[in-house]
């Protein structure tokens, strides 16, 4: 097992396919990740857990971010560039013009366990400059933030209910329709400070590494 707070999806699949198509074997991958490559081997066959710390790793190594591999369903988009790197997918359903809509139903999802929160993805695409996604957090409930691989900024708008935000140069609570622009290496917790409903927010961070 990874250390904390694993991932339970198909991210092993989408780690074998994705390594396959930039034609890199599992020592290639593991040098570039400091994981081992029989621990890659184990995640690809379901056999083992990532963590969410060492998928932004692999994410970068194959040059996707990080929900191409965490999303739920589809992934709500027909090709995108990460860092120096182009994946392209189809969706013969929405033919092979871009579509820059993006409704309820065909959101992406990503639920981070033993932590409450759940996140909706607001683009139709990913791994551009931009990426602005949806959260949910449960009354009580916190989320730690992950080590960034390179620095960000980021505009965060509470919805509803109360959202305590734990920095390395102090500490905020916004409530509804209020806002804060931070870095996003400085950001330390977040911790939803309602005590009967889910705090929302939405969230808009450049570049899109998440």
């Amino acid at each position: 097992m990874d250390e904390q707070n694993p991932l339970q999806t198909n991210v092993g699949v989408r780690i074998k396919e994705r390594r396959k198509q930039v034609e890199m074997t599992l020592d290639e991958l593991a040098e570039k990740t400091g994981l081992t490559a029989s621990f890659i081997s184990q995640v690809e066959r379901g056999k083992a857990n990532i963590s969410l710390n060492s998928l932004h790793t692999v994410a970068k190594a194959l040059g996707v971010p990080v929900f191409y591999f965490v999303a739920e369903g589809d992934l709500p988009e027909e090709s995108h560039t990460f860092g120096r790197q182009e994946l392209s997918t189809t969706n013969s359903s929405r033919g092979d013009k871009f579509n820059p809509v993006v409704i309820p139903a065909q959101r992406s999802k990503l639920v981070l366990p033993n932590t409450g929160i759940q996140i909706e993805l607001l683009v139709p695409s990913i791994g551009r400059k931009l990426l602005s996604f949806k959260a949910r957090l449960e009354p009580g409930k916190f989320h730690v933030a992950n080590r960034l691989l390179e620095s960000t900024e980021e505009i965060l708008y509470v919805i509803s209910g109360k959202l305590t935000l734990e920095f390395t140069d102090g500490t905020y609570t916004l409530s509804p329709d209020e806002s804060i622009y931070f870095e996003g290496e400085k950001l330390l917790r977040m911790i939803s400070a309602s005590e009967d409903e889910d705090t929302v927010w939405i969230s808009t961070i450049t570049p899109g590494i998440f």
